[in-house]
Parts: C-alpha cells; sequence; structure tokens
C-alpha cells in the first residue's frame, strides 16, 4: 500500500550529501588527483608571439591615371583582416615558412617529424592503410598531357603538418594590430619560428599584391618584342625600297592622287593607332572585370566621374557600417539597410564597369571595321595611282606602315611603363612593430586554472555522484520511508551495536540509546491497541541476518523487566538461535511440544538473571516445518499458553524465503515486521506487508534494526540523528553524580 510522498526540501538533499559524503569526498579527489598528475606529466608548451602592424591606408593599391594622377584602391578592414587569416591557415604560407626557416635541415624539426611519424596513431593508421591497399590496391590510370599543369610541390608536407598545427594568428583585437603566435615545446624554439613566420607573412603578402602587375608587364613586355619586330621590319623594307628604286622623296602636292592616297594613308595610320588603343582599353578592361578588387587599377575605370561617384560612395557606406556595427548588431534594420546599400552600390560599379567594356569592345570593333575600311579604300586607291605614280604609292605605303608600327609599339610601351610603375610603388604596408622574445613561462599546461577546474567539476561531480547513489539505494534508510511509503507505523529505530555487543541489551540497569530503542518499541506496542490486549505478539523479518531474533528477545526481556510475566517462543523451526542468546538447553523445544500434542515438563525454561521471563527452546529440528505450523497442535498450545502469560512473543523464519510466518500470523495478535536499515529493499517490504495484509494478518509496525547513527548532529534522519548524544548524556550525568558525592562526603 503506497503513500503520497512528502514534498522534499532542502534539508534532505543537505542530509544525503552529508551520508554519502564519501563517494562525494572520493569523487573530487580523483577528479583532482588525476588532474594533478596529467598536468605535472603533461610536456610544457611555450608560445612564441609576434605583433604585426597593418597599415590599411598605405596597404591600398596605387595606380596612376592617364593624366598622372595617383588612385589609391582602399579595402574593407573586416574583409581585409579575415583574407589574412585564411593565408595564415593555408598550406602555401606553411611551406614558405618550411622554407625560409629551412626545416628540413633543422635537427630539432627533423626529431620531431620522426616522433610524429612513429606515433603510435599513425602506425596503427599506416598499417590499416598498407593492409587495405594490399587487399584493394588503387587503380592507376596513366594520363598525359597535364605534366605542365601541376602546382608546385611541398618541401616536405610533414613539416608543412607540424607548422600549420603550432601557428595562429588572431586579428582585430587592438585595431590594425595582428598577433602571430607560434607554440613549441621549446621557447627558444617558439620565439623564432615566430619571428619567422611573421617574415615570411610579409613577403607572402607582398607577392601575393604584386602578382597581378608583374603578369601585365609579362603580357606586355611579350607583346612589345612583338611590336618591334615588326617596326625593324617595316624600317627596312621602307629602306630597301628606296635603295633599289633610288627614291629620295616625292612632292605629294604634284599629284592629287597621289596626296588623296597619302590623306588615306595617313587617315589609316590615324585608325589603327586608335584601334590599337582601343584594343589595348578592351583587353585592360576585359582582363579584371571579374575581378571586383582589381577594376581600380585600371586607369580608365577610375578616370569615369561615374565610377569615380560610386566608389566615393561605396567608401562612405563601409565607414556607415564600421560605425554602425559598434552600435547596431549584425541583424539590426538598419545595419541590414546599410548593407543592401552597400551591395547596390558595388553592382551599380560592376554595371558601370560592364558598360565601359562594352563601350570599349564596340569602340575597338568600329577602329577595327574603320581600319578595314580604309584599307580596301587605300587598295583602291593604290590602283588608281598605280599607273600614275607606282613608286611614289609604294613608297608612301611602306612609310605609313613603318608610321604605325611606331606609333602602336609606343602605345604599348607607355602601358609597359605604367603597369611597371604600379608593381614598384605598391610596397608593403605591413612591418613587425613586437617581434617575438624568448617566452619565460609555458602557456600549457595551465596547472592552476586546471587544478581550480578540477576543484569546481570534482565537486559537482561529487554531489551528482552522491545524489544518483541515493537515487539508485532502495533501501529502508530511516522511519520517513516507512512513514512514507507505506501504511504501516514504525515502532521504533534500533542503533546498531558496537562489535562484541549484545546480542542482549536491554537489562535492568542497562542506559544505552539501543535499550532506549527498545523500550520505545516496547511502549509502542503497548499504545497500539489500548482496548485490545496484545497477548501473542510474532516477530518476523523479510530476509534472514536482519536481527529478528534479536528483536523479539530484546523486547521479551524489556516486557519482562516492567513487571509483565513474558514467555518467548523459538518458532524458527528451520533456525533455532533463542537458546544461544540466553544459554539454555535446546533439548526439549516447541518442536517436541507441538509432535507430543501438550506441554512437556522442562520445556519453560528460566531465563538467566531475568525474572518474569520464560523461555521455549525450538528443540528438535523437525523434518516438515510448514506441516507441524499448520497442525492444530501448535494452535492449542499457543490457546493453553495465553491464559498463563501477560506476553507471549514468538521468533518466526523470514518471510520472503518461507511461509512460515504467514501461517502463524493467524493465530496471533499482532505480527512486528524487523528490516535492516540500508540494506533491505522497499520492494520486499510492500512485498512482505502485502503478504501479511492477504491473510487478514494484524500488522502492529515495522522496527528498523542496526540503524547506522553518525556522530554529526544532521548527518541522520529526523531525530534519529541524536541516538550518539545518548551515551554521553548518561555518562556525563552519572560523572557528575559521582564527583558531588565525592567531593561532598570528602570534606
Amino acid at each position: 500500500m503506497k503513500l503520497d510522498t512528502d514534498e522534499i526540501h532542502l534539508l534532505d538533499y543537505w542530509r544525503v550529501l552529508l551520508k554519502r559524503r564519501h563517494i562525494a569526498i572520493s569523487v573530487l579527489v580523483a577528479a583532482v588527483g588525476l588532474t594533478a598528475i596529467y598536468s605535472f606529466l603533461l610536456t610544457p608548451v611555450y608560445q612564441g608571439t609576434a605583433r604585426i602592424l597593418i597599415d590599411l591606408e598605405r596597404n591600398g593599391t596605387m595606380n596612376f591615371s592617364e593624366d598622372g594622377a595617383a588612385v589609391i584602391q582602399m579595402r574593407d578592414t573586416s574583409d581585409y583582416f579575415k583574407t589574412q587569416t585564411e593565408i595564415l591557415a593555408s598550406r602555401s604560407f606553411a611551406d614558405r615558412v618550411v622554407r625560409k626557416a629551412k626545416l628540413d635541415k633543422n635537427p630539432y624539426y627533423l626529431e620531431k617529424l620522426a616522433r610524429r611519424n612513429n606515433s603510435i596513431v599513425n602506425s596503427v593508421a599506416g598499417a590499416v592503410k598498407d593492409a587495405i591497399g594490399s587487399v584493394f590496391p588503387p587503380k592507376v590510370t596513366q594520363i598525359e598531357g597535364f605534366a605542365d599543369l601541376q602546382s608546385e610541390q611541398e618541401l616536405d608536407p610533414g613539416l608543412t603538418d607540424i607548422v600549420l598545427d603550432e601557428v595562429s594568428v588572431e586579428t582585430g583585437r587592438d585595431g590594425n594590430i595582428m598577433t602571430l603566435q607560434y607554440q613549441s615545446e621549446s621557447p627558444v624554439v617558439a620565439a623564432a619560428m615566430a619571428n619567422a613566420a611573421a617574415e615570411a607573412y610579409i613577403e607572402h603578402n607582398l607577392e601575393i599584391r604584386v602578382r597581378p602587375y608583374r603578369s601585365a608587364v609579362e603580357w606586355l613586355s611579350a607583346r612589345l618584342v612583338e611590336i618591334r619586330a615588326k617596326v625593324e621590319s617595316s624600317e627596312k623594307a621602307l629602306q630597301q625600297y628606296k635603295e633599289g628604286k633610288g627614291i629620295v622623296s616625292f612632292e605629294s602636292k604634284e599629284n592629287v592622287i597621289t596626296q588623296k592616297l597619302g590623306e588615306l594613308v595617313t587617315q589609316m595610320v590615324v585608325v589603327q593607332g586608335k584601334r590599337a588603343e582601343a584594343e589595348v582599353r578592351y583587353n585592360q578592361i576585359k582582363s579584371v572585370i571579374n575581378s571586383p578588387e582589381l577594376l581600380y587599377t585600371v586607369p580608365d575605370i577610375m578616370n569615369n566621374l561615374v565610377i569615380q561617384g560610386l566608389r566615393n560612395e561605396e567608401l562612405g557606406l563601409k565607414k556607415k557600417i564600421s560605425e554602425m556595427s559598434e552600435t547596431y548588431g549584425q541583424k539590426h534594420p538598419q545595419m541590414i539597410k546599410a548593407k543592401n546599400e552597400l551591395d547596390s552600390v558595388q553592382k551599380n560599379i560592376r554595371d558601370e564597369a560592364r558598360k565601359m567594356l562594352n563601350a570599349a569592345k564596340i569602340e575597338y570593333e568600329i577602329s577595327r571595321n574603320r581600319e578595314t575600311s580604309l584599307e580596301k579604300e587605300v587598295e583602291d586607291q593604290k590602283r588608281e595611282v598605280l599607273t600614275l605614280s607606282q613608286k611614289a604609292i609604294d613608297f608612301n605605303v611602306l612609310a605609313g606602315e613603318s608610321e604605325s608600327n611606331k606609333q602602336f609599339y609606343e602605345i604599348l610601351l607607355k602601358k609597359l611603363q605604367e603597369a611597371s610603375l604600379s608593381s614598384g610603388i605598391n610596397i608593403s604596408g605591413a612591418q613587425v612593430i613586437d617581434p617575438a622574445v624568448v617566452p619565460q613561462s609555458p602557456v600549457r599546461p595551465r596547472k592552476a586554472f586546471n587544478l581550480l577546474l578540477a576543484l569546481f567539476a570534482g565537486a559537482f561531480g561529487g554531489v551528482l555522484a552522491a545524489m544518483f547513489v541515493e537515487y539508485m539505494d532502495d533501501t529502508i534508510k530511516g522511519p520517513e520511508d516507512v512513514d512514507r511509503l507505506f501504511q504501516t507505523p514504525c515502532l521504533g529505530v534500533v542503533p546498531s551495536s558496537n562489535e562484541g555487543e549484545g546480542p542482549l541489551y536491554v537489562k535492568a540497569d542497562a542506559k544505552s540509546s539501543i535499550v532506549e530503542a527498545y523500550r520505545g518499541i516496547r511502549t509502542g506496542i503497548l499504545l497500539s491497541s489500548v482496548d485490545n490486549a496484545l497477548k501473542v505478539i510474532l516477530v518476523t523479518s523479510t530476509t534472514p541476518s536482519e536481527g529478528k531474533t534479536t528483536t523479539a528477545a530484546n523486547l521479551a526481556v524489556s516486557m519482562a523487566l516492567m513487571g509483565e510475566k513474558v514467555l518467548l517462543i523459538d518458532l524458527d523451526m528451520r533456525r533455532h538461535n533463542v537458546h544461544e542468546v540466553f544459554g539454555l538447553d535446546n533439548t526439549v523445544g516447541i518442536s517436541d511440544m507441538i509432535i507430543n500434542h501438550g506441554i512437556l515438563p522442562g520445556a519453560e525454561k528460566d531465563a538467566p538473571g531475568i525474572p518474569n521471563l520464560k523461555v521455549i527452546t525450538g528443540g528438535t529440528v523437525a523434518p516438515n516445518p510448514a506441516e507441524i505450523l499448520a497442525s492444530a497442535h501448535l494452535a492449542s498450545i499457543v490457546s493453553g499458553l495465553r491464559g498463563r502469560y501477560d506476553r507471549i512473543i514468538i521468533d518466526s523464519p523470514p518471510l520472503v524465503i518461507f511461509s512460515d510466518s504467514l501461517i502463524l500470523s493467524r493465530i496471533v495478535d499482532g505480527t512486528i515486521l524487523v528490516v535492516w536499515a540500508g540494506v533491505t529493499g522497499k520492494g520486499l517490504v510492500d512485498k512482505c506487508i502485502q503478504s501479511l495484509v492477504n491473510v487478514n494478518a494484524k500488522m502492529l509496525g515495522v522496527v528498523i534494526n542496526k540503524f547506522a547513527v553518525s556522530g554529526k548532529r544532521g548527518s541522520g534522519y529526523s531525530s534519529y540523528s541524536y541516538y550518539h548524544y545518548y551515551d554521553t548524556y548518561y555518562n556525563r550525568k552519572s560523572e557528575k553524580k559521582a564527583s558531588f558525592f565525592s567531593g561532598w562526603f570528602g570534606r
């Protein structure tokens, strides 16, 4: 029969924690101890730190327009630092550090690489890989024609992995300062590698920024070589023509046709120049149209007034977003609006650039068509004047071609100078302002922090472990469990005794917590049925060794000392213990009385030193205890003894193992169930109570035996935690009386 559980208070948790304090302390000590061992055995790791200043104002891309004005392309701070972080995390940068520091020849890193390759994890992984490769060999397909497209191989992939694992970067905390960190087991190596990584970063950063201009210079240089060859060829042809025909000069004004031909040739030269210039402009814009970050490197684009206005608007929006980010979050409506405006402006810039590309393409095609048209007109005019002045026409054609090649060469040379100047002015805006020094203390392990964290984690884990153990403990722990879970009163709690005491604790002059507990149980029994006297009381338990015999014996002694005439009967037919408790002979007992159908002489024995108490021991061990207990002879014997004694206490077998107690419960006035505190499960107690209720047995209550009482106040259950102070109270009282009388009579 279950009852509703009571409300749990914080004091209940405190009591549980005090009760399970050994578990909590063990968890705490284990956590702190293991953390301490780990922290002190772990190899110290030192960190070298180099600080790099990124001057974004000087870090823009500088170009020159056709009028000579300088144009600087600024960069967004957050995007720039994100890009630099990705660069520092790339394998190409790590490989550069390996090459710069010559780690492939460094004994320290070679030894470290060997240890890493020979580690258990790598050995197991390599063995598994080899085993899989032997079973499933990879299919290699030979493909030719891609040798020139392969990327540059790393110097040593293993060393690259080590550098990537040990280098890190922090950006954006101190304005334009970027902190580069390198961790190593050696403080000297940590500082040296941090400085080497910083220098490698500056070189890497500069190379990335200069690379596009170098590519442009290479392309223009190749074109110049071709045009220079054409100029030389046209000059030689003109000179050979003059020498072969003996021509010195022609008077163009002498002939109208010749003059017209000259004009056409001149126009063709101009158109060719415009076509060449348009072609260069178109190729420049086309080469950067898909790279928004390089749009501003083209002078024609930067000279566009619309793009200049949009660029100024873009810089203003970026500044506005940077200022607003300090006040608003990324999802704030104003931030979203500003970002949308920035995206719109950038899109307009790209659209305007594409318009310029289309315009340049149209201009180039018009110039090319015009050139084609003029070439046709020139050819027509040649045919007209061949008959008149073939020599003059041939001369002018050669001279025009030579002049056209010269002009085209001059245009390409000018563009090459601009590209070379731009690549040369792209100076690095990064510099080391705080080189790494040899660290004096490691960054890992953080022993104090680890121990403090282990202390908190261990304390929390200890509390959880104590609560979990308490939650998993399904035993009866105290009277509160009986009152809370079952519709049966708790008659009393018997504290656990010291080794060597008992089993008879109740004596005439005994004063202890255990004696008082049995007296309290006696009082509870007497008060449990005031109207109907409980003459015959059955004492049983759930399982063996719970103290039912000790409880029955001490309860009988307690009632006898109160003046009642008490009889204690040992009806545990399988295991007789009552005669051992009192030191009596067990030749004749209750089993013999049942077999002989009556009371035998010598069966009722006096308990030594205890007046008013008779004991009937178990007697001869019966082969069929259940049949003997179920016989009418036992009921007749008990009925006959009722009139001779004020109280009869019966010790019976455990309920869970045998049904003897259920049989005996029909001939008694009440039943007491003894449970072992902290050992007997709640399910067993409930099962036993249900069994007694099912046979209509009268349950007097539950006695909690072997209750462990802590010496600390508040560590037990309610008032039962003060059993510890009971003996102290009596001892102090006795000492005071003795000192009082000795002092009085000693005067």
